[in-house]
């Protein structure tokens, strides 16, 4: 597969830290930083991946959920707890 280029919002905070860890030299670029921290998470979560979609889309044909409604909780969540961790910016 070839490489792909994506876009993502970030705030400005995040950005003067992902600049720092540059300026420090531990990494070359923005997009250094964010390879790194994707291989990071992916490193981090995929071994549940499988196993966790197969029961949460057990429990979510049990209750009749659509994937909408549960899209829609799951981005709801997300942006909470950034914000409980992160603050507003």
């Amino acid at each position: 597969m070839e490489n792909a280029s994506i876009t993502a919002r970030i705030t400005g905070k995040e950005l003067k830290k992902i600049d720092s860890l540059i300026s420090a030299g531990l990494y070359t670029t923005r997009s250094d930083f964010l390879r790194h921290a994707a291989m990071h998470l992916l490193r981090e979560e995929a071994p549940e991946i499988p196993e966790l979609f197969l029961r949460l889309q057990s429990q979510a044909k049990a209750k009749k959920l659509t994937k909408d409604k549960i899209l829609k909780d799951i981005r709801s969540t997300r942006q909470g707890l950034y914000k409980e961790t992160f603050g507003d910016d």
